[in-house]
This record gives C-alpha cells, structure tokens and sequence, in this order.
C-alpha cells in the first residue's frame, strides 16, 4: 500500500469513526508493542540489582488492524462496544488495537461483548494523557458486567482504562498472557472510589502467565495500576499460573497515602494457584543509581532507603492483604509493602493480617538472597490490625528477609496489632529466616514477636531480630520476642536475638515439647556487649513444658545461649514444667562470659511446682556460667521438687575469675532437689 493509501485510510477512519488498516507491528497507531513482562519468570533468580523486565509472548502474530473510538457513546459507530465487535469479528490469530480519538467518560447501558480475539485495548493513545500518567478514559459499566477477555483473547491488554461500577468483577482473565498495565479498577477518572461490585481483577483457571502491573524503567515509586474501592478482593488469582503482579496498589488511593479499602482482601490466591510472582527482586532505583540498603550494611554505613521498584503496595483493605489458600503453592512474594503507607514509612493497615497463609503449602516470602546485603529487596509487612504473617495448617513455608512490626527505614515502629508470624494449626516444617543475611525482623507487634501454637512441628527461626530494629535499638513487643506453646515437636530457635521486649525474651509455655534453644541472646544487643532488656525474664518455660532443650552444639556467631541484662531473671521454669534439660548457657554476663551484664532480680528461678529439671550438665565441657546478676545464683522455690543444678560455674566468669552475684549462689527450699558438682566464687 502506497503513502497516499495510508493517508486516504487514516481520513476515512475520521469520517466513518472506525477504520481497520493491515499494517505491520511497528506500524500500529498506538506506535508500541503490547508490553512486556515485568520481570523473571517466578522461580527464576535475578541477578542482584538487575532490572529484569525479560521479554513475553505477546507480540501479535501477523498484520495488526487498528480500531478507532471516537465518541463517548454507550453503542454505534465510533463507540467502544463497535470497536470490541470489529475486533471479535477478525481472523484467529490477528490482533486488533483500539485507540481512542476521545478522552471521558464512557457509561454503559449493558455489558460490553465478551472479548474473543486479541485486542489491544490503548487508553494511553486519548487525547491528553500523559505517559506514566492517569488514565483519562472511564468505562462506566452501570451496574452491569465488566470487561471480560474471553476464549481466543490471549496475548490482550488493556492499557490505562478506567473501570468502575460493574455488577460483578470489574475484569475477568479467561485467556492467558494477557496485560493489565496503567488501569484504575474501582476509581474514576479523578482517583475517587467508584467501586465494581464483586472483585477489581478475577483472573480464572483458563488464563496463566498474565502481566498485571509493570515496571519496565525500573525506577522506584513508578505506579502501575489501582486496585481499589471494589465490593469482594481487589484482585483474585483462582486456580491461575505463573502470573506476574508488579507496581500496583491494592487498597489504596493513586498516591499510596490514604485508603480506599477493596471489601474482603487485597490479594487472594486460591483454587491451586501456582507459581505466581508478587513483586519482584529488584533493588535498584534506575532513576538515581541507589540500591536499597536500609541496614547500612548490617550498622557499618549510612543506609539508603530504595523503595523495591517491582513491589506492589497493598494496604488499607477490609480483610487480609494478601490470602494464599486452596492448596495454592510456589508462589513468591517479593518486595511488596503491605500494610503501609507508599514510603513503608506509616500505618495505613488492613483490616486482617498482613498476609496470611492456610491449608497451601510451598509458598515463600523473600526479601534477600545469600549473596546481598539483608533486607534489598524485602516484604514490609506492618500496621495490620491482626498479624504481619499468618500460617495455619500449611506446610513449607519460607520467610527470610523480610520485616514484621517496623518501617522501611528501620527506624519507625509500626506494629501488627497481635503477632509479627504467627504458626499454627498442624503447619509443618516453617522456615523463618536462615545464615546470615537472611534473618528477618520482628519487632514493635502488639503481642509477639513470632508465635508458635497448636500442633506445629519443624519450625525454625533463624537470625531473628525479636524485640529490636537490625542491628540497631528495641522496637518492643508488645508480649514476648517468641512464644512457642506447639506440641508438635521438633520447633528450633538458632541465633537469633531477641531482646527490648516488654515480657519475656523467649517463653516456652503451655504444653510444648521438643523445643530446642540454641544459640541465641535475650536481652544484649546484637554485639552482646551491652544489655537491652526485656522487661520479664530471658527465658521463661512454664505451663506444662516438657522435654525441651537449651543448649547445643551448633556453631554460630552466636558462641553459646546468653540470657543477660534482663529486667526480671535470666532464666525461669515455672508452672509444672518438668524434664527441661539447661546448658551451656551464660546467664548475667555479656556474649564473652567475661564481664557482668546483670539480670535484676537474679540468674535462675525454679518455681510453681516444676521438677525434674536439670540446670547444668555433668561433662565439665559444657558449664552453665551463671554470675553477675544483682539477685541470687540459683533459687529453687517451695514446691519445686527433684530439679538437678549440677556442674555450673556460680559466681565466676568464663575465665574462672570472680563475678559473684549480688545475692547467694544458692537458695534451695524444694523438696529432693540435687545441688551438685558446682562451682562457686572462692
């Protein structure tokens, strides 16, 4: 076709309002491909501070046609229903884009037709819109269905669209690889809450591998679509795969500030979806060249604050931010902020938990990966009136990297309303944290740092920051930096420091068996060389807490357990807990075992009627050192009975040189209770 048959196409378009031109791909009016995806494919790991905005199938195949909106109309020609007709009635496998000539606010009378071949739905091309910027194309579906790309639509998109006040879902995915980039679902033209009745965005089990939100720039704080102010979640991904969710914000108004609360939850995951990616790995500002480094480098250097450029903002919604349930599984969370404002700065919560995960298994939260500093590319998971993390009957859960209770700059307190990570039911084989840099933080919750209750068994934290910024100073708990109370089994707390909570460090209560203890500090600070206290006792087991251990042999850069500087003991066993074994740990001295660092009221308590305790151990190698506190050494309490305090050093330093406790080394008013093997200050 000749220039001038190009030129008498595009008149004819004017005059007849819709036009439809063969031409190849980089001759589309909209002058871009449907975009790409925005960013690896979940599972695959990105290099560290790379953008990955890797490339997706969704170029057309063939000649595209073009078709032109150029009214506002509910029908007729020019109007978008003639458009989505025309492009209905084209070839399999040949694309339609549908531009529009006009800009407002197009209210509907019914549905518009169910989109069946691949169309390029381009808002971006109306008059006035700026790129990057609002849509300024409105679909008022009055109370009628919503946009619903049906069979034969894969490889659409519809680009920075207003959609509003549909009956059910706003947006309904049954095809795949299909692109959401740039829309307002729930809001109008002017940012205000005009809500589609049941979901924002459904995508069903027919469509997989869709971009909903991107970033291409890889800049920090680019906003793709609003998903916010509808009736039921904001968007559901039921039985879907392989999904990419970037840069949206879920709940909250365009500029992340205030909420604009979708009615159930912000995400839900649900009917077997899998390997979905939420939010992504990059951490780095490609405006600015700065790299998200919110620790300074573990407290060495000045941090940066980068908000993670593919991280989703999903807050301020009625129920819980994101659901994952169903038996839905592989999916990632990377990045996100949930339960905040759009810096990660202040409290802008959902309704429910942060996130919560139940009955679906292998689903991981990850922030960081072994070789980065901590926290780069983190889920900030703060300010939810219920809990930062949820995992109920779900099994192979892993959470490292992120922060539970605190802001995105490490400083600001913006606590969960009950626990930081919650584990319960018969959820197995939990992993929270792991070799340094993978910790997470858990502080500033108004009940506990992590929790562990029901039936849960194989849980494990590992590098927790319980009670206290990273590497910096106490954000309380409300209650304990853990609690496990599971009678699972097989639960493990492994280096980690859990201090400046406002009751006990660690508890072990309830009738929880096989807990092991080692090693980890209550009440210093990370170094171990000063105290920040809790405000009970360091670690607590009471209730009916049976067969746990504290003490072992795993290497760390924690040496040993150091339970010091608390306000209350360093180690209490109350209630009727028996058969707790206690050792080589130093209670009342810093991480060295050097010099004091005292608990106030005394080193250990045995009370209630606990028995059959052993604190101390009879191979010499592995000494309890417990000296330094401004109470008594050991205190075995009327009541108690057949408790062991055999082999410790009392009133002595590691070194063997004096570090009396202010009080006795030993009272004893129990009944049968050994006191054996020790050592005391000469």
């Amino acid at each position: 076709m000749t220039r001038s048959h190009w030129k008498q196409a595009e008149m004819f378009a004017v005059v007849v309002s819709l036009a439809l031109v063969a031409a190849p791909v980089a001759g589309a009016t909209s002058g871009a491909a449907p975009p790409s995806r925005a960013a690896a494919p979940s599972g695959a790991a990105a290099p560290s501070g790379a953008h990955t905005s890797a490339p997706h199938p969704r170029h057309p195949r063939g000649p595209i046609r073009v078709a032109a909106v150029t009214n506002l109309h509910n029908a007729g020609p020019g109007s978008l229903r003639a458009a989505i007709a025309r492009a209905n009635a084209a070839p399999l496998r040949r694309a339609t884009t549908i531009d529009f000539r006009v800009r407002g606010v197009i209210t509907l009378a019914s549905a518009l037709p169910t989109v069946t071949r691949q169309a390029i739905v381009d808002g971006r091309s109306a008059p006035t819109y700026r790129p990057g910027g609002p849509p300024v194309v409105e679909v008022d579906f009055h109370g009628s269905r919503g946009l619903q790309f049906g069979g034969h639509s894969a490889r659409s998109a519809l680009l920075a669209v207003a959609v509003d006040d549909a009956g059910g879902a706003g947006i309904s995915l049954r095809a795949g690889l299909i692109t959401l980039d740039g829309d307002y679902v729930g809001l109008n033209l002017a940012g205000r809450p005009s809500g589609n009745h049941g979901d924002g965005v459904y995508v069903a089990p027919t469509s997989a591998r869709n971009v909903i939100g991107r970033n291409p720039s890889g800049a920090s704080g680019v906003v793709s679509n609003v998903i916010s102010g509808n009736g039921s979640s904001g968007l559901v991904l039921a039985g879907s795969a392989g999904n990419t969710v970037a840069a949206n914000r879920i709940g909250t108004d365009p500029g992340g500030t205030a909420a604009v609360p979708n009615g159930r939850n912000g995400l839900r995951i649900v009917r077997g979806s899998r390997g979905n990616e939420i939010g992504g790995t990059e951490f780095v500002d490609s405006a600015t060249g700065q790299a998200n480094n919110p620790t300074g480098d573990k407290g060495t250097e000045t941090p940066v604050f980068v908000v993670p450029p593919l991280g989703n903002l999903i807050s301020g919604n009625a129920g819980t931010g994101v659901f994952i349930g169903g038996a839905s599984a592989r999916n990632v969370l990377n990045g996100n902020f949930i339960g905040t404002t759009a810096d990660g700065d202040a409290r802008l919560g959902n309704g429910g938990s942060g996130v919560w995960i139940d009955q679906a298994g292998r689903n991981s939260l990850i922030g960081c990966r072994f070789v980065n500093n901590p926290f780069v590319y983190y889920n900030v998971v703060s300010g939810n009136r219920g809990n930062g993390l949820r995992v109920t009957d779900s099994n192979g859960t892993v959470v490292q990297g992120n922060f539970f209770g605190i802001g995105a700059n490490n400083t600001a307190t913006i606590g969960n309303g009950r626990n930081g990570v919650l584990v319960e039911g018969s959820s197995a084989n939990t992993q929270v944290g792991g070799v340094i840099p993978l910790g997470n933080v858990s502080a500033g919750n108004g009940a506990n740092g992590i929790a562990v209750t029901g039936k849960a068994r194989g849980f494990v934290t590992f590098n927790t920051f319980g009670g206290l910024l990273a590497f910096k100073g106490a954000a309380p708990n409300g209650r304990d930096g853990l609690l496990i109370t599971s009678t699972g089994g097989d639960n493990r707390a492994r280096t980690n420091v859990f201090s400046g909570n406002r009751r006990n460090g660690i508890e072990v209560a309830g009738n929880a068996r096989g807990v092991t203890i080692d090693p980890d500090i209550a009440g210093l600070t990370t170094k171990g060389n000063a105290a920040l206290p809790n405000g009970g006792d360091g670690l607590r087991i009471g209730g009916t807490a049976h067969a746990n251990t504290v003490g072992g042999r795993l290497h760390s850069v924690i040496p040993q357990n150091t339970f010091s500087g608390n306000v209350g003991y360093g180690l209490a066993i109350t209630g009727k807990a028996h058969g707790n074994r206690v050792f080589g740990a130093f209670i009342g001295t810093k991480l060295l075992g050097v010099d004091a660092a005292a608990n106030g009221r005394g080193g250990v308590l045995v009370a209630g009627t606990a028995f059959r305790n052993s604190v101390g151990a009879a191979h010499p190698r592995h000494p309890n050192i417990i000296s330094g506190n401004d109470g008594i050494g050991v205190t075995l309490r009327a009541g108690t009975r057949h408790n062991r305090v055999i082999g410790n050093f009392i009133g002595i330093n590691r070194l063997r040189r004096p570090l009396p406790n202010a009080g006795r080394p030993v009272l004893d008013l129990g009944h049968r209770n050994v006191i054996a093997g020790n050592r005391f200050r000469p």
